[in-house]
């Protein structure tokens, strides 16, 4: 394939820069996505449980905006605040895209009593604007437990504006265009559309003196889609740059060194991003990752190739020749690093969680098309340039090779002198890192994601901290009957339910449901008597409370039950915290509905805390059985590779000893294992055996050559060691290019994926040559008086271009 390449370059050009073409243009196709959908399928049991809260209760996104008035007696009941409150909810409702309702203590409802009946009363409307009636409203509203905590704190400094959306991150991207005709770039969706105007309209003069903090679910998934943007061209751009600059390092100035190498990468990640386009994919939090992978990743074959050809190109000064050598010598070697690279990845593909499932199919797009790419294109490069011009390397190069030389074979020398030693620290560290497994925490947590320096986090926090929580739970009662839920048998089911979640303060922070809207209306009717407080005994008494209600103008009853009063919902206000947390909480809560079960109703958990916790269940189980399908295929490829259970199986030790010292260094540390670290073991495990193939596969034929292991091994790291350092660096930087991520999730997987491919070399310089050397899994050595050929000097040097 590389001879026929070269003999026919300009037709290999002019296909590669077609297909190039061709993949940029479905490649424009594709959308930034981080909601909910990019990561559940809807046949998932608890994302369909969700869908269907959504439709009896609409969206349940929401902008959370709390507010201060510091500098005024009254906080927020100060007049002149609370008029540019009232201003400012106005202005909201009208003015913001996708908005289904606005409420504020300006329009926030109070049940009142009248001669024989309710009254629903606000301040914007039926309160004179004076300070003294305000005060008066003040007093009423903190009596109504439903809105402390929601609308105002607790010590009256605080106040709260809630903005209901009608739209959802899950909707089709037809419904959520501010414009029709304006395309699906992210200043044209929902949610960055609302999100802008939110924070425009806050900072207009007009509301001067009030101190907003604005988060919620708009807040978050608007800042985290432009994030995943701005780090998918900040962290592609970076690893462009870093792989150039070390490639003209590392091949010594040579500009197809780098040329090739960078076209090929790119070539690769746009047939990577046109297949994920093609099959109606998103770009969200795991895609964002892809094309750094690919860079770091798909480089690898080209450097071996390149590597290698200039090498024998220097010896030869015949190019054709070289190439020749090259692809006899590493050809095998670098197919089957890609076929195990891909395997590695490919197994993430069983995933439940959609991101990751996708993450295992595009990324091996990119590494095959990168190898194929490295025996095709390259050709095009290394075609150029007259035979039998070999130029001597500057003093400089010659220099640091011979250093890199010498230092490799110190390495050899010192595995041959101390294999015994090597194997019993190997163990020793082993030991300690399994050690430190134990001690790993699978768990997560949303907010602590985004980075320490985004605005929105701290926001977060704070309201979390002031208002009880921007996350939250529901628990949806299905009772199957029109009108079921106004049976009172219900009702204290559900107040029973909420009272015990209410305990739970360690994470909820606020509870409410149609209970609270009814016994506040049966006290309300009964003239205020606080006896009255609870809920009716009657099932005609609750049916005539809520219609009274209804025909007064009272318009919350949505929020809490179906138009059909066959379904109602408890809605739990969280803090964002670890799923961990959650865990604990649905654990508690089933065991006391286990023991006091609910017999009026179907009772499911949804929201948003319960999707977190689905989610992380799904990567767990996903990712521990990936670990085990990667050991088995890879396992199985290494036997197939080298024909042998024995070497097959002796070169896994290496390849997985990095992924438990980099576990084991995560548990000392106290780092947990969250829904991109569980990936780490899966995907180092096939970028890791690929250097080994390329290690293992050399020694073997430089055993064949020589008949000695220590000879052999020396000639190992002296021929294919250099090749695998220069990889390595570059593994290992693309990896660290993600530390400049906005995402500490992001962050912390390119941190620790380099950890693991440097622990990987490692093992491949010292422990693979020390099991090698010990178990001698080719055979007992034998006399050789003249060192055989290489497999390509066996062969001739025949034409494929005149043989076809």
């Amino acid at each position: 394939m590389a001879l026929w390449s070269y003999d026919h370059k300009w037709q290999v050009f002019g296909a590669c820069l077609s297909l190039l073409v061709l993949c940029a243009w479905l490649a424009s196709s594709l959308r930034v996505d981080n909601s909910f959908e990019a990561y559940f399928d809807h046949d998932d049991e608890v994302y369909s449980a969700y869908l269907k809260f959504r439709d009896d209760f609409g969206s349940d996104e929401v902008s959370f905006i709390l507010y201060e008035v510091p500098d005024r007696e009254y906080g927020p009941f100060d007049l002149r605040a609370m008029m540019q409150i009232a201003h400012l909810t106005n202005a909201l409702q009208e003015e913001v895209p996708f908005v289904y309702q606005v409420s504020s203590l300006a329009n926030a409802e109070i049940v009142e009593g009248d001669e024989g009946g309710l009254e629903i009363i606000s301040w914007q409307r039926d309160f004179p604007e004076d300070q003294y009636a305000l005060l008066a409203f003040r007093d009423e509203l903190m009596s109504k437990t439903i809105y402390l905590d929601g609308f105002v704190s607790r010590d009256r400094r605080h106040g709260a504006i809630i903005i209901d959306m009608d739209r959802s991150s899950v909707d089709p991207i037809e419904d959520i265009r501010l414009n029709p005709n304006g395309g699906d770039e992210l200043d044209n969706l929902y949610p960055q559309v609302s999100f802008d105007k939110i924070e425009e309209i806050l900072k207009r003069s007009e509301y001067e003196g009030i101190r907003f903090w604005h988060s919620g679910d708009v807040a978050l998934n608007s800042e985290m889609n432009r994030a995943l943007k701005h780090d998918s061209q900040k962290l592609g751009a970076m690893s462009f740059i870093l792989i150039a600059l070390l490639l003209l390092i590392l091949f010594q100035f040579r500009i197809l060194g780098v040329l090739g190498p960078l076209l090929i990468v790119t070539c690769s990640v746009m047939c990577t991003v046109a297949f994920m386009a093609v099959m109606d994919w998103h770009w969200d939090m795991m895609a964002m990752m892809i094309p750094t992978m690919i860079f770091a990743i798909g480089v690898a074959a080209s450097v071996h190739v390149l590597s290698e050809f200039w090498f024998y190109y220097e010896k030869s000064g015949n190019r054709r020749e070289a190439i020749r050598e090259t692809l006899y010598l590493v050809g095998p070697p670098c197919l089957l690093t890609s076929l195990t690279t891909a395997a590695g990845f490919m197994v993430m593909s069983i995933s439940p969680i959609k991101a990751i499932s996708h993450m295992g199919w595009a990324v091996p797009i990119g590494v095959i098309a990168s190898f194929i790419l490295s025996v095709t294109l390259l050709m095009f490069f290394l075609s150029f340039g007259k035979d039998n011009q070999r130029k001597s390397r500057h003093p400089f190069f010659r220099h640091g090779s011979e250093m890199a030389s010498s230092g490799l074979l110190a390495i050899a020398d010192f595995n041959i002198r101390h294999r015994v030693a090597v194997l019993s620290v190997s163990a020793g560290i082993f030991l300690l890192a399994l050690l430190g497994i134990t001690r790993l925490e699978v768990d997560s947590n949303y907010i602590e994601d985004f980075s320490d320096h985004m605005q929105i986090k701290t926001t977060t926090k704070y309201i979390d901290e002031v208002m009880g929580g921007t996350a939250g739970i529901v628990y949806l009662f299905d009772t199957g009957v029109k009108g079921g839920i106004k049976d009172p048998a219900l009702l204290k089911e559900i107040e029973r339910v909420q009272l015990e979640a209410a305990k739970h303060d360690y994470l909820a922070k606020k509870t409410w449901s149609i209970v609270d809207l009814l016994k506040d209306i049966n006290k309300t009717f009964h003239g205020g008597d606080e006896k009255y407080y609870r809920i009716p005994e009657s099932r005609e008494l609750i049916a005539q409370l809520l219609l009274v209600y209804e025909l007064s103008g009272g318009e919350e009853l949505g929020e809490y039950v179906s138009t059909d009063y066959s379904r109602a919902n408890l809605q739990i206000r969280c803090r964002n915290t670890k799923t961990s947390e959650f865990a604990r909480f649905n654990d508690s809560m089933n065991e006391y509905l286990d023991n006091n079960p609910i017999s009026h109703a179907d009772m499911t958990m949804t929201g948003i805390g319960r999707l977190w916790l689905q989610l992380i269940e799904h990567i767990t189980t996903s990712q521990i059985k990936g670990l085990m399908l990667a050991f088995v295929v890879i396992s199985a490829l290494m036997c197939f590779i080298f024909r042998s259970v024995k070497v097959g199986m002796l070169t896994m030790i290496p390849n997985m000893t990095p992924v438990f010292l980099t576990f084991g260094i995560m548990g000392w540390s106290g780092i947990d294992l969250d829904y991109t670290r569980l990936m780490i073991a899966t995907i180092a495990i096939g970028i890791a055996v690929d250097d080994t193939i390329h290690m293992v596969t050399r020694f073997q034929h430089e055993y064949q050559r020589f008949g000695n292991y220590q000879t052999a091994l020396r000639s190992t790291f002296e021929s294919v060691g250099r090749a695998l350092m220069i990889t390595t660096i570059v593994l290992v930087l693309g990896f660290m290019v993600f530390v400049s991520s906005a995402m500490n999730g992001t962050m912390m997987f390119g941190l620790l994926m380099a950890t693991t491919i440097f622990l990987a070399l490692i093992g491949d310089f010292f422990l693979m040559p020390a099991l090698m050397m010990t178990f001698k899994p080719f055979g007992p050595e034998f006399h050789v008086d003249t060192p055989r050929r290489s497999i390509s000097e066996q062969v001739p040097a025949v034409s494929v271009a005149k043989s076809s």
